[in-house]
């Protein structure tokens, strides 16, 4: 039913009122903090039916009149993550405004033959609340929120950092493993043994929980790594026929049209959980055992399954503060000749293409490479405007793999005219752990001073796949916080430092308009410089420790030439890192 106006009088004169059906709308109702609309329309049932013929979308415009379009979703009783429920009425969409003010909607809401999945001008039977229209007011950002909730939205700025509304930039370190998280038995319709026992203690009274008692093991496990300083997290929403094989969002992993709404509102509840404490999503859409499972499944280079499945995704989280959207982890390396058929190029592209459409934002899309030998995937992708970054898969014992094939991509990503954010999200190790030493200075360090955005610990042999207690892991995220601590507390413009190659240095070397210098000494020794005219200051910090030393024998040195720094204050022969910062007059 399309806006009807009446026009209604009283005392006072007369008022004009709407008479279509206004949503239900949840939320705080503040800049940067998610808002869900919800309506009414005819009684549906989790069937193939309800989630491929019927087609949801709101066109919400901003105080400054800016338009984006938000996908909408079946949302059963509006409250199966609690009662289970299969069927209902309630048609759901979610907004994250990024500005405070008068915001105005329009709602479409159609039904036809796969008209989910049909392009925007197709036209459909108008149902329910199709074309109702309103207004509504969004409050300040409320700056002292925690997590991502008082930064807004973190988005591709054309550079090789992501930066949130706010203006904050990113600066990630994450856990890669397990990427089985969501194969967790207290999420409905989830086949698994996994209870996350160990983390039960870092629930604290208050979190969430979800049907009374459940979510305590997986809530612990995000509580734990907050406290580490990891602020990311890399795992897999469908792995049917591929590791693991239970974490998907239907009801079975035959079922590719049959989503499971109970399961997908738990899903949600610890996504949000997430922005809260401010964690990212990186969203893992596909696995190199799964990588053509849909287009097996149904045939074509781009199944209507998988149109849907993006669909889906983009409709119920597409909405959240900080995501990674990965189009699949080792694509394009082919397992099989079935599911695991390798992806193309040119299918890369389209489905990349075809989820940024679907997105409201401008989001990080990037796509994974394997094995851990060859990145060949990227090349055809260099300039693509739908990919905003890679995520890189390397040998973490390679040096050449850490720094100079980081450094390659952020290169040639930079020439195109479209700057990739590059993160070192796999350094591969096929022992259970590798190296705390090696992996810190040819992964972490490595890539870092090469320019990446960010880095994930990955720990293979299995673990990536069995572990529940992360902090068999905590060796590894206490060197990964003070690397972050080092680029984001020391006051230095992070997001501007380049690499500065230098074959004949004894160091890695970044720099940042003339003012700012940071070098990596892997095996220590003397630090040197050529610097700009001025006087600049010299600061020590050990990698291993997280400390900050003084060289009393050198503080300060006048640039204009080729600069000594001095050696490190102690354990010489270890790596360090020396900030140089050019001294305010």
């Amino acid at each position: 039913m399309r806006l009807i106006f009446l026009i209604c009088f009283s005392l006072m004169g007369f008022v004009l009122i709407a008479c279509g059906k206004q949503p239900t709308i949840q939320g705080s109702s503040i800049a940067y903090q998610k808002m869900t609309f919800s309506w009414n329309g005819p009684e549906l049932a989790e069937e193939e039916a309800t989630f491929l013929n019927y087609k949801m979308e709101v066109s919400f415009t901003d105080p400054d009149g800016e338009n984006i379009v938000v996908p909408g979703y079946f949302a059963a009783d509006g409250n199966a993550g609690e009662s289970g429920a299969e069927k209902g009425r309630v048609w759901r969409a979610h907004l994250l405004p990024l500005k405070p003010g008068k915001w105005s909607y329009t709602v479409s809401f159609l039904e036809g033959e796969n008209m989910a999945i049909a392009p925007g001008n197709a036209e459909g039977r108008s149902l329910a609340f199709d074309g109702e229209q309103g207004t509504f007011t969004v409050s300040p950002e409320d700056p002292s929120q925690g997590g991502f909730l008082g930064k807004g939205k973190l988005q591709y700025i054309g550079e090789h950092f992501l930066q949130f509304t706010n203006g904050e930039y990113f600066f990630k370190m994450g856990a890669n493993a397990p990427e089985v998280l969501l194969q967790y038995k207290e999420f409905d319709g989830t086949d698994s043994d996994r209870a996350y026992n160990q983390h039960i203690a870092d629930w604290e009274e208050g979190d969430l929980l979800w049907q009374e008692d459940k979510g305590k093991g997986i809530i612990g496990v995000i509580n734990y790594l907050k406290k580490q300083g990891i602020n990311s997290h890399y795992f897999l929403l469908m792995n049917a026929y591929g590791d693991g094989q239970t974490a998907f969002p239907w009801v079975g992993q035959d079922e590719y049209y049959h989503y499971d709404v109970s399961k997908l509102d738990q899903w949600q509840l610890l996504f949000d959980y997430m922005m809260q404490e401010g964690m990212m999503v990186q969203f893992v859409l596909s696995e190199q055992e799964n990588q053509s499972y849909f287009e097996h499944k149904e045939g074509g280079d781009f199944a209507n399954s998988r149109k849907l499945f993006y669909r889906e995704l983009a409709a119920r989280f597409g909405y959240l503060n900080a995501v990674t959207w990965n189009i699949g982890e080792e694509n394009g390396w082919q397992k099989d000749e079935g599911y695991g058929k390798l992806i193309t190029s040119e299918q890369r592209k389209l489905f990349a293409a075809y989820l940024k459409n679907l997105l409201p934002y401008e989001e990080l899309i990037v796509v994974h490479n394997g094995p851990s030998t060859t990145d060949a995937i990227f090349e055809d992708l260099v300039g693509d405007p739908s990919y905003t970054g890679i995520s890189f898969q390397g040998n973490f014992q390679d040096v050449t793999h850490g720094y100079d094939r980081i450094l390659h991509w952020r290169k040639a990503s930079a020439a195109s005219g479209h700057p990739w954010v590059v993160a070192y999200d796999e350094p591969y190790t096929s022992p259970e752990f590798p190296d705390l030493e090696v992996w810190r200075k040819n992964s972490l360090w490595a890539s870092l001073m090469a320019g990446a955005a960010g880095t994930e610990v990955y720990i293979g042999k299995g673990e990536d796949l069995r572990i529940e207690d992360y902090r068999k892991y905590q060796a590894y995220y206490e060197v990964m916080n003070h690397a972050k601590n080092f680029f984001t507390k020391s006051e230095i413009p992070f997001q501007e430092l380049s690499p500065i190659v230098n074959e004949k240095a004894n160091a890695w070397q970044l720099a940042a308009n003339d003012e700012v210098f940071v070098l990596y000494l892997r095996d220590g020794g003397e630090g040197e410089l050529t610097l700009p005219e001025g006087v600049f200051e010299i600061h020590w910090f050990n990698p291993r420790t997280g400390a900050w030393s003084q060289n009393d024998a050198l503080k300060q040195v006048s640039g204009g030439q080729i600069t000594l720094l001095g050696k490190a204050p102690g354990e010489i022969d270890l790596d360090w890192v020396l900030l140089v910062k050019k001294k305010k007059d």
